[in-house]
């Protein structure tokens, strides 16, 4: 007999015995424990295909009960999950269940896994396949589902349980309870813990991503009719808890009573959702930024009464962002995240529990910006649980060392003694010291670096921007020159390890690039790279050129004969080799002209090439830019006379049934032209698309004199809806196109307002608004539900006087006079100039505010607030917009959204003062003109003054006035004034208006 015909017999044979193991196995006489015994020995060789069928025959053997058949179920369903075939795991835990309906021990364990499955799935014909997909289907959810499921396993665990868990093991069933009761309620979802689950009809599936998926953003926690956080206390049972944040408290403590060590698992647990909910660090969620520990002025901002003065929190109040906004309040001990970690803390033993408590409560210190009592606990900590963890030391040391660090700092002009800012803590003394750094010969070793045309290029060597980077990391100590300077300053540090700003005058003036040290006596060293400059370079692209502006740093004034040397190069591969790579150079140099320029063609400056320019003079000054590119403007008289269509249709949107219309007009963009269009008569093709890109219809049609033709369409009752596309071109020589929408519209059954106070608020107050839900065919709106949501955004009012052109150019397009930043007062009583377009204006993200979900009143309202004190603690330099967006979902599941604004204001309103001109001579007629508006721009009617002063400045170039005449002025119900002025002397004046309302009101 041959060798594979012995293995095949043998393999056969093997196969048979397995078969007839199987078959013994599922007869009656086979003990559970030799079967469970031969499962346990392929689950650890890895097969699983085998275990599985070894355990579903253990699951399913009725002789099989308790903690045995918790185990077994178990490991079948895990083998489920290392076959990825999660789809059988939900008909496995159903037979379990229904082979073994009176042990408890097989629903703890169903619930349990189920509450650890995958939630996701697909449904296919009506069924549920839990897990990946193959074949398709509508892709849904189960993670309600799930959890109701288990809950109810688990209710029923419980109310079989005659003694089978007690103990450990009652405490491990308690534990999984309350995890089932918290699973997808942790975080951004603590708010639904306040609604009792019902958990006699299972939650249909999600269809899409659902919540298992989904990122749901904090809403803040929910409050009561009150306003008041909403708190879960301890049920006497679950039938009699009212939401499942009791239920929740409940199992947590029903865990403790079985194994009374296990408190401080459940004090931990309750503790951090707590934190989670009420900490200071909820702010940061809705973006709110708190002050830092120190002000612009290095001066403490402890006002106790103050909304966002963390620092006086006392360790029995929070401040905290609720679902109404941020409010500060005081947590009662069963509820005190502080009082509960404190209580941990101070319990006996070593556990990870009590050592997280430590580090727990210094980082909440932390938080509120009280340092001394954070150093309080990492002492504790690090006296408890040794230096082991090195971070412990390390935190503590952040907070009581001395310290002391550079501010970012910009380029400076030479001879103006540079200044830099420097922020500290604890210490008291700092030793200052200057280096020159050798500029030239960095420059100069670049070049001669590229110049060997190395042929694996060190990036780092061309680095010439990151120059203290090298000196301080790379240790290039090379370029760092002979020192200049050396100074000390005495520095007066705040209680409390809070950090101080002060501004460091150094005796440096010459121009050049200087590395300043700063040793903190007893602390750490910190260094920055001051430039001081003497010499600038401007770069501009031009019509195939780049020009370059040489001027004095601090004067502006251009600088003639100035060396300006351009040193280009860039790395190419050598055709027709695979790695081999060269480096192309090109090296030149300019002189300035009598107005600095230096004008570079494109043979000079290859566009492909990394330029490094260096500008030097007689005087020793130097300057450089780059390394950069360079680009050419390719202007021709032929781009800028570009030939167009334009295409306009009678109305954006139609409906079905309905004609649109349209015109188009061909013209040249040349307006030095002068006679007759040269498209008039001329023939054009006009075709119309639907949003498929099907051609509707194609039109012929014949241009006017002005180089206008129009069309029109009949958009049937079945018209496709969507976006239409409108194209037009004469011979393909000229081309335009537009578009057209045509929607389908039906009118809701009822609308949704939200009602704002008409004058704007005082920023501080508090706005009471309301949402009002009402159908069309009358009455109000019931039983329904309303998604609030409220942000904040800064409001930067500009007006502008109306002058004739408004309406093409914008409102300020006459504006004349840029911003005198400089002048004393401007800021508060001056005008801005408007905002270009052309200049990006990227405003900070809305803040929010409030947001949560109401039931409607039965008059279709729901009255709400508006906090303002928030944005006037920390924004009282602002206005502020209020927008609100209520969606109302009624009973028939019909979504209207509804909106509204409001301002608030720092002050009632605003006078605006100019004139009709810019310069008068003398003996002209001044027309000026006042506006008193409030922020919605509303007029206000008031009796006023007129001054008219006459500036002055003094030696030392600051502006002083005198008053040179008077007027009483009142404005009209419009806010209006006028009056005529005769200029009778040359010089400069600046024409004040205060007003006063009859409610007392001034400005």
């Amino acid at each position: 007999m041959s060798r594979t015909i012995r293995f095949a017999a043998f393999a056969l044979l093997l196969t048979a015995c397995s078969t007839m193991w199987y078959l013994r196995a599922a007869e009656p006489n086979t003990t559970l424990g030799s079967v469970r015994q031969a499962a346990q020995k392929e689950n650890s060789a890895g097969n699983f295909r085998d275990a599985y069928d070894l355990y579903r025959k253990l699951v399913l053997d009725e002789r099989n009960e308790g903690k045995n058949l918790e185990d077994d179920l178990g490991y079948a369903w895990s083998c489920l999950r290392q076959l990825q075939r999660d789809h059988e795991q939900d008909e496995l835990l159903a037979t379990a269940i229904e082979t073994h309906p009176t042990d408890p021990h097989v629903y703890y364990r169903a619930a349990y896994l189920l509450n650890m499955a995958n939630h996701s799935g697909f449904r296919v014909a009506g069924e549920f396949q839990r897990g990946q997909q193959r074949g398709g289907g509508e892709y849904v959810q189960a993670v309600e589902r799930d959890r109701v499921q288990a809950l109810q396993w688990m209710v029923k665990a419980n109310e079989l349980n005659q003694g089978q868990f007690a103990g450990q093991n009652l405490a491990n069933f308690w534990s999984i309870y309350k995890d089932i009761l918290i699973a997808n309620r942790y975080g951004g979802n603590a708010w639904r813990l306040q609604t009792l689950t019902d958990l006699n009809t299972l939650p249909d599936y999600e269809e899409g991503y659902g919540y298992g998926w989904r990122h749901q953003s904090s809403l803040g926690a929910p409050v009561d009719e009150d306003g008041n956080p909403v708190l879960y206390g301890i049920p006497e049972s679950l039938e009699s808890a009212k939401s499942d944040g009791e239920r929740w408290r409940y199992a947590m403590e029903q865990m403790v009573a079985a194994v009374p060590s296990y408190r401080l698992i459940e004090d931990s647990e309750l503790a951090n959702f707590l934190f989670q909910q009420f900490g200071v660090h909820t702010l940061g969620a809705s973006g709110i930024v708190l002050p830092s520990d120190e002000k612009e002025d290095g001066q403490a901002s402890d006002n106790p009464a103050s909304l966002i003065t963390i620092r006086s929190l006392g360790d029995d109040e929070t401040i905290a962002r609720l679902a109404t906004g941020v409010k500060r309040f005081k947590l009662p001990d069963e509820f005190n995240y502080i009082k509960i970690l404190q209580l941990i803390a101070s319990s006996e033993g070593k556990s990870g529990h009590i050592e997280g408590a430590h580090s727990q409560l210094a980082q909440i210190y932390t938080n509120r910006q009280q340092y001394d009592k954070a150093a309080d606990w990492w002492r504790k900590s690090i006296q408890r649980f040794g230096t082991s963890d090195p971070s412990r030391q390390q935190n503590l040391n952040q907070i009581i060392k001395n310290w002391g660090q550079f501010e970012p700092v910009m380029t400076q002009p030479a001879g103006k003694g540079a200044t830099v800012e420097y922020k500290f803590r604890n210490g008291s003394h700092v030793e200052f010291e200057a280096h020159a750094l050798k500029i030239e010969a960095l420059l100069n070793d670049v070049k001669n670096y590229l110049k060997s045309r190395p042929k694996e290029l060190q990036w780092q060597e061309t680095q010439i921007d990151n120059l203290g980077y090298r000196i301080v990391h790379e240790n290039q100590q090379k370029y760092v020159g002979e020192q200049v300077a050396k100074w000390s300053l005495d520095v007066s540090p705040r209680e409390g390890h809070l950090d101080r700003r002060v501004t460091v005058t150094t005796p440096l003036q010459k121009a050049g690039a200087y590395l300043v040290t700063a040793k903190m006596q007893d602390g750490n060293t910190s260094r920055i790279i001051l430039w001081l400059d003497d010499l600038v370079i401007a770069k501009k692209g031009l019509n195939g050129q780049t020009m370059y502006f040489v001027a004095d740093a601090v004067s502006g004034k251009p600088v003639a004969g100035a060396n300006v040397e351009f040193f280009g190069w860039r790395q190419e591969r050598v055709p027709n080799t695979k790695r081999d790579v060269r480096m192309v150079i090109e090296n030149f140099a300019e002189f300035s002209d009598n107005d600095g320029m230096v004008f570079t063609k494109q043979d000079q400056q290859q566009r492909n090439l990394q330029w490094l320019t260096i500008a030097r003079t007689n005087k020793g000054q130097l300057a450089y830019l780059g390394f950069s590119g360079v680009w050419y403007r390719d202007y021709s008289s032929q781009s800028l006379k570009q030939q167009k269509i334009f295409i306009t249709t009678d109305r954006p949107a139609y409906r079905p049934g309905q004609t649109m219309f349209f015109k188009c007009w061909a013209g040249t963009a040349d307006y030095t032209a002068d006679g007759a269009n040269p498209w008039a008569g001329k023939e054009f093709t006009a075709t119309i698309t639907d949003p498929e890109g099907t051609v509707v219809k194609t039109f012929n049609l014949k241009a006017d004199e002005y180089g206008g033709f129009d069309g029109e369409l009949e958009l049937g009752d079945d018209v496709k809806l969507g976006r239409y596309n409108v194209s037009t071109n004469h011979a393909n020589q000229i081309f335009g196109n537009g578009s057209f929408l045509v929607e389908e519209y039906k009118k809701p059954e009822f609308e949704v307002t939200v009602e704002m106070p008409d004058k704007p608020a005082e920023l501080g107050d508090v706005i009471q608004a309301k949402v009002k839900a009402s159908y069309y065919f009358g009455g109000p709106v019931q039983n329904a539900r309303v998604h609030l949501k409220v942000e904040r955004n800064s409001r930067e009012s500009r007006w502008f006087a109306p002058m004739p052109w408004d309406w093409l150019y914008g409102e300020g397009y006459w504006w004349f006079a840029s911003d005198y930043g400089w002048y004393p007062g401007f800021h508060r009583w001056g005008c801005f100039e408007p905002r270009p377009h052309w200049i990006h204006w990227n405003p900070l993200p809305p803040e929010l505010v409030l947001e949560q979900d109401l039931d409607i009143g039965k008059d279709g309202t729901v009255a709400f607030d508006i906090d303002t004190s928030l944005a006037k603690a920390l924004h009282d330099d602002q206005d502020h917009e209020y927008t609100v967006t209520a969606q109302v979902t009624d009973a028939s599941r019909g979504a209207i959204v509804g909106s509204g604004k409001e301002l608030a204001t720092r002050e009632p309103f605003k006078v605006n003062v100019w004139v009709n001109r810019g310069h008068y001579r003398v003996g002209d007629t001044v027309d000026a003109h006042i506006a008193a508006l409030t922020a919605n721009g509303t007029g206000v009617a008031g009796n006023g003054k007129l001054t008219l002063y006459k500036i002055r400045y003094d030696d030392e170039g600051l502006p002083q006035e005198e008053v040179v005449q008077e007027w009483d002025l009142a404005t009209n119900d419009k806010g209006r004034a006028e009056q005529q002025l005769k200029a009778t002397a040359g010089g400069q004046y600046r024409l004040a208006y205060e007003l006063t309302t009859g409610e007392g009101d001034a400005q």
